[in-house]
Order: C-alpha cells, then sequence, then structure tokens
C-alpha cells in the first residue's frame, strides 16, 4: 500500500541536497498541502522530479543564467522550471526552503512576478523577458570575450539603445564613454530625450519613471566598475522617493541633481495641488539632504516637474559636457 510518508522518507536519503526540503514537506502538511496533491495524483512523477530539484540544487550557477538554460540543462526541456508549470512551482518552494535561516520559520512562497523574479535572480536565475529592459546612451560595456560591438557602435555615433536583461546579464562590465566616471539616471523621458538631443556625449540611462531588474542590472555593473550616479527626476513626491531609493542602495556612488528649492521654485506647477497620497510618500523615507526640498513641497503644496526648466538644465550640463 502506498505511503507518503515512506516515499518521502526513502527520498531523503537518496537526494540529501534535498533533505531539510522534504522533511518540511513531511512535517507541514497543511502547508504543502498542494505538494502532498502532486504527490498523490503520481508518485512516479514526484520521484522525477525531485531528482531534477536535486540536479538543479546541485549545479546552481555562480553568475547569471537565463532561466531557459538552466532548465534545459538540468532536465533537457527548456520550459520545464517555469515558474507556471508543477515542477516550477516545486524549484520556487525549494529556493524559499534555502532561504530560510531557522529550520522552525515557514516556507514563504513569492506571490507576485516581481517576488518570483527577486528569489530566481537570488540564486542567478533570470527569467526571460524582453520587455524588462533599460534605455542607455553614450556607455560602454563589456562581455568575457571583451567590447560589446552593439554598445561600442552606439557610443560612437552617439545612439540610444533599449536593452533586454537577457542581454544584459552578459555583460560583465558597463562604464561611462567619458572621462567622467558619471552616469546620469534620467527619470522622465522627454526630459531624456531633449538632453540627448542638445548634450550628446552626456552618459545616460533612462528609467522611464519606474525601476527595472535591468536597470539594477546595469546599475550594479556601473558601480562595481567605479562609477558614480546623479539622478535627476522630477520634483514631485514620486521623483523624490525614487531618488531616495536609488541613495538607499548606493548611499556612497549616488546623488541627485537639481533637486533643490532653488529649482523646485522655479519649476513648480501651480495648477497642481498634492493629493493625500503625495503627501504621504513625502514621509515614505528620510534622506537628510532631501528634507528641505520635502519641507519646501509640503508648504507650497504643488509638484515640480523639470521640463519647465528643461533649458536651464541643458545649459548646465553643455557647460560640463562639451563636444
Amino acid at each position: 500500500m502506498f505511503s507518503r510518508e515512506h516515499l518521502l522518507n526513502e527520498l531523503q536519503e537518496e537526494f540529501p541536497l534535498v533533505r531539510d526540503w522534504l522533511i518540511y514537506i513531511r512535517d507541514n502538511e497543511e502547508d504543502t498541502k498542494w505538494i502532498h496533491d502532486l504527490i498523490d495524483a503520481s508518485p512516479k512523477q514526484f520521484e522525477q522530479w525531485v531528482l531534477y530539484l536535486s540536479e538543479g540544487i546541485r549545479l546552481l550557477p555562480t553568475r547569471p543564467v537565463r532561466l531557459s538554460v538552466f532548465s534545459q540543462i538540468i532536465t533537457l526541456d527548456a520550459n520545464a522550471f517555469d515558474p507556471a508549470s508543477s515542477l516550477g512551482k516545486l524549484w520556487l518552494h525549494v529556493l524559499a526552503e534555502t532561504k530560510r535561516v531557522h529550520s522552525k520559520e515557514h516556507i514563504v512562497m513569492p506571490t507576485d512576478q516581481k517576488a518570483v523574479s527577486d528569489l530566481l535572480e537570488d540564486y542567478h536565475l533570470y527569467r526571460e523577458d524582453i520587455s524588462d529592459s533599460v534605455t542607455a546612451v553614450n556607455l560602454f560595456a563589456e562581455t568575457a570575450s571583451g567590447y560589446h560591438p552593439v554598445w561600442e557602435a552606439a557610443v560612437h555615433s552617439h545612439s540610444v539603445l533599449t536593452v533586454p536583461l537577457r542581454e544584459v546579464v552578459k555583460l560583465r562590465a558597463v562604464y561611462p564613454a567619458h572621462e567622467q566616471p558619471i552616469v546620469w539616471i534620467i527619470d522622465n523621458a522627454e526630459v531624456f530625450s531633449r538632453i540627448a538631443d542638445r548634450v550628446p556625449t552626456l552618459p545616460m540611462i533612462c528609467t522611464k519613471e519606474k525601476w527595472t531588474r535591468t536597470a539594477w542590472g546595469v546599475f550594479d555593473r556601473l558601480i562595481a566598475n567605479g562609477a558614480e550616479l546623479r539622478f535627476v527626476g522630477d520634483l514631485t513626491p514620486q521623483g523624490i522617493v525614487r531618488a531616495e531609493e536609488l541613495l538607499l542602495r548606493y548611499p556612497d556612488r549616488t546623488r541627485t541633481w537639481q533637486m533643490d528649492v532653488e529649482t523646485y521654485l522655479k519649476a513648480k506647477d501651480e495648477t497642481l495641488d498634492l493629493t493625500d497620497s503625495d503627501y504621504a510618500l513625502l514621509d515614505k523615507q528620510h534622506v537628510d539632504y532631501l528634507a528641505c526640498l520635502k519641507d519646501e513641497m509640503r508648504d507650497q503644496g504643488h509638484p515640480g516637474h523639470l521640463m519647465t526648466v528643461i533649458d536651464e538644465l541643458i545649459e548646465k550640463l553643455n557647460h560640463y559636457y562639451r563636444k
């Protein structure tokens, strides 16, 4: 007669790399009912999956690898570890178990797509997603083979690149194509385009008012290569929060530019009022040198937009980045 407990005990002996995970399944039936249902549906299939999971743990990469490539290596099926599949869900459960600090903790599965991606990336695994990208200009990049020819050609022609995550994970280094080791992080796409037109040598990244995994990957490579980041965001509660997020992640290598009271008073839009959620955002983070800007914005009650002062910004940048 089939016994789930007996099977789990046998698998613990056969696959010691996932022993703690199997013990957790055995001892936490209520928490892992979906896994027990998979075992009951096909014990032989589950045993095969445990083999793949054990091999996955044994061969965890030490540098970034696409999840489909990793899945092909382990199972000969590029889609086997897809998070939507049964094996993919088990793989996430094993990785979540591996992150536990204490055996008494419950395994916490990721609850949304970002959390799934974050968990996989903790183990150097990246999902296929060409929509997750970064837009950049005047940056060199290197792979294990040397200069990346596409990035190099884009620098020489001052062309804007939009690069997906699958290409960024191949890069060993990214750095500005300028003698100054500074990369300008421009939050607003229109501001980025105007600056690119009139300051064509400026090393820039456009975040389009959202963080992507690709952008963080490029930031990490820039910082590792000794670059500094200058964040240029709209003078809004959302822009300030995003500036603080970048400052808190790279506190010694990041500064904001023109995010001050003087620029805000020139750029404020009195036709728009801050909302209750805007005021709540102003209390979200605490970076000392943005405190005065926050206080002034609370007092004024209006957001500011850099397009209002774009000509002044470009004039200042041109002073330092002449052809």
